[in-house]
């Protein structure tokens, strides 16, 4: 690159120019910055709703906000989102990741989703059902969701259950908090240990990460890479 200064070659500036210009990230840049990518799937496929069709998405394929998912009734699929975290989406789940880049909003239609969330200083995330919002600041949580029933389950940190009366529940690491639609609200959270101990068919979808019968605990064999600490 030449630098012309008042018709004349100009070194120092042309040095400065070249750094500034390094610095400044190109509009492609910017916009992969946002897109993230399918880690994993197992036991199925993972599919994105465009052009008025659904369209498998492969291993290591982009991701995006405003992206519409679901998978079929076996596949479990891992998705790392940039400014969100990690996302594990459990069988016979359909989900539309929120537009905004600056505070994550999934949207959970049916199925499981557990999310390890990856925020930037100040940032929020939730995960919506028609029956409650679980919202978030820097924790793994699970919401499972039938259209019937609704339940949070927090592994670590502490998760707010907004309910659709605007009555909030907080539920703490090693937690979860289920009601059904149209019957009175529980007052309180549960255990998780013990559910998962007696292997609860609600609680399925966590199985494919916890020991039936192990007291919470990670399975140690796990292929989905999810980071668990």
């Amino acid at each position: 690159m030449t630098i012309k200064i008042r018709g004349a070659y100009h070194p120092i500036a042309a040095a400065l120019l070249i750094l500034l210009s390094a610095s400044l990230p190109s509009r492609s840049a910017t916009a992969a910055d946002k897109t993230g990518r399918l880690i994993n799937v197992r036991d199925g496929k993972l599919e994105r709703f465009s052009g008025g069709a659904w369209h498998e998405v492969k291993k290591g394929g982009d991701i995006s906000p405003g992206d519409r998912l679901k998978t079929d009734k076996t596949g479990l699929a891992v998705v790392e989102l940039p400014g969100a975290g990690r996302l594990v989406i459990g069988p016979d789940t359909e989900m539309d990741l929120g537009k905004d880049t600056k505070e994550f909003k999934g949207k959970v239609a049916r199925g499981s989703v557990w999310l390890n969330a990856k925020l930037p200083k100040g940032g929020r995330a939730s995960i919506s059902t028609s029956l409650a919002t679980a919202g978030v600041r820097g924790t793994k949580f699970s919401v499972c969701y039938n259209g019937k029933t609704f339940c949070a389950c927090t592994c670590s940190g502490e998760v707010e259950v907004l309910l659709n009366d605007g009555k909030k529940m907080p539920v703490p690491g090693g937690r979860y908090y289920w009601f059904n639609e149209g019957k009175p609200l529980p007052d309180e959270t549960k255990p998780a240990g013990v559910e998962l101990e007696n292997r609860s068919a609600g609680f399925g979808f966590c199985f494919n990460c916890h020991e039936p019968g192990g007291k919470g605990e990670l399975k140690r064999d796990l292929e989905l890479s999810i980071p668990l600490q």
